[in-house]
């Protein structure tokens, strides 16, 4: 059996080890005794953590990079089986297998509590990370972003409870079988591996099903339709911000520019002014989320209250960087159109003048999201549209920024095609009001803002 190859492997490989699902499950093992090698690309902020810590990362990929002690490979799902590392692999006969069959190796042993959802994941699973660690539970928390509070993607604990993200890209989500499941919302994404979004729907449906207790979020239309013909034998908590249906809902809501505001009920209490530690109505639908597992691990009111107080957040989620001009400039990962119309509402509330930095991440995603991409720039009062990042894809013919850019401007007029980074500097130099600038996605528009505010401000 898989598992008990993986519990008596002592040198474990990772092709793709600077991912941030991938590096903290080497974290994760190297904490436990295993011996951890590692390749990738380009070194980042994970790899330079995982060096620090003593690991071997390789820059590129090579046949000598599998050495000859190698008990197991993983691979990220971004790495072809045409891989050199992986055809190495296969000819000295050592195990191949995918990052998800790894991860569900923990879940499926452990207390585990998983979070999947379109959107939210990440910031879900740290405030979670966040109250079991205040709690005193000393959970393990593998989590697909840097959680600000430790400046780190991984939280090595000693009890049974293990927190992580249940990523549906690849439908490695169904492998796991967790105590508690979490889903915040089910949306059209991956559809290039999903084929169409009723496979993908029922997908996290499958999801749902295999988790002994399943904390739900009723104000998505899809998950509503799963709870109303739910038949299962798991236990379904509701939560919304909306209806006083749910199990879990919240009221009295105050939105500002500094934190959420909120009240809410669940079927054994009544917690008043929660003050959230960042903003936008989408987080507290994610808090509500994480009071659905307070609830079945009885945590406390007044941990609830102190943790969500202290959350300062997850790296690139609505990420202050510094100020260009009388800009102030945030970094995000939203890169589907639910996430972008969600994060410039919430922009809005800083100021009403919020300039989009967007970089389309994935040909396929932008091809079958077109139209979606076009209408979710409304609340922008421009938005600037960097050449697509992709994401080791080929080009497709006909799918292109300068497209996405002309079906903006038919919906709001706003938007202003770039395709060099001198040409985005000159713009924002024209900007003379204050306001907000948001780089927006998954790609390397990150890294790109962060340059141009540290050039003005050195």
């Amino acid at each position: 059996m898989l598992s008990e190859f993986i519990k008596k492997a002592r040198k474990i490989h990772f092709v793709g080890i600077g991912g941030v699902g991938m590096s903290s499950l080497a974290q994760y093992f190297l904490s436990k005794g295993y011996t951890i090698t590692g390749s990738d690309l380009e070194k980042n902020s994970y790899v330079e953590n995982l060096i620090r810590q003593g690991v071997k990362v390789y820059f590129g990929h090579s046949l000598q990079n599998i050495e000859n002690d190698v008990d197991l490979v993983v691979v990220s799902s971004a790495i072809k089986n045409n891989n050199i590392e992986v055809i190495q692999a296969e000819r000295n006969s050592i195990l191949v297998i995918k990052r998800y069959q790894l991860l569900a190796f923990l879940v499926n042993q452990s207390k585990s509590i998983a979070v999947a959802g379109s959107h939210g994941k990440t910031t879900t699973t740290s405030l979670c990370a966040s109250l079991l660690n205040n709690a005193g539970i000393n959970p393990t928390a593998i989590i697909g972003g840097k959680l600000r509070n430790i400046n780190n993607n991984v939280i090595i604990g000693s009890s049974d409870y293990l927190i992580v993200e249940a990523d549906e890209s690849d439908g490695g989500f169904l492998l796991l079988m967790p105590y508690i499941g979490i889903v915040t919302n089910i949306d059209n994404d991956h559809l290039s591996f999903y084929g169409n979004f009723e496979n993908e729907k029922l997908a996290f449906f499958d999801f749902i099903s295999n988790s002994k207790y399943c904390v739900v979020n009723i104000d998505d239309p899809i998950i509503k339709t799963y709870k109303n013909r739910n038949n299962s034998d798991n236990q379904l908590i509701t939560y919304s911000t909306k209806t006083k249906k749910a199990d879990i809902y919240a009221y009295d809501i105050k939105l500002n520019k500094n934190n959420s505001i909120f009240s809410v009920k669940t079927p054994t209490k009544n917690i008043e002014n929660i003050s959230l530690g960042i903003i936008g109505y989408h987080n507290i639908s994610n808090a509500l989320a994480v009071i659905g597992v307070a609830e079945l691990l009885n945590i406390k009111e007044e941990i609830i209250k102190q943790t969500f107080e202290e959350f300062k957040g997850v790296d690139r989620r609505f990420t202050y960087i510094g100020k260009y001009n009388n800009l102030e400039v945030y970094d995000d990962y939203a890169h589907h159109p639910t996430e972008i119309k969600t994060t410039l509402k919430a922009a809005k509330l800083l100021n009403k003048n919020v300039y989009a930095i967007f970089q389309p991440h994935r040909f396929s995603r932008t091809a079958y999201l077109m139209d979606d991409f076009a209408k979710s720039f409304k609340e922008a009062k421009r938005v600037f549209v960097l050449d697509i990042y992709p994401a080791s894809e080929q080009p497709i013919e006909g799918i292109s920024s300068s497209i996405l850019t002309e079906k903006i401007n038919r919906v709001s007029s706003n938007a202003v095609y770039i395709n060099n980074i001198d040409l985005l500097k000159r713009h924002l130099e024209q900007i003379d009001e204050a306001g907000v600038a948001i780089a927006l996605g998954a790609g390397s528009v990150s890294s790109i803002i962060r340059q141009l505010v540290n050039e003005k401000n050195n």
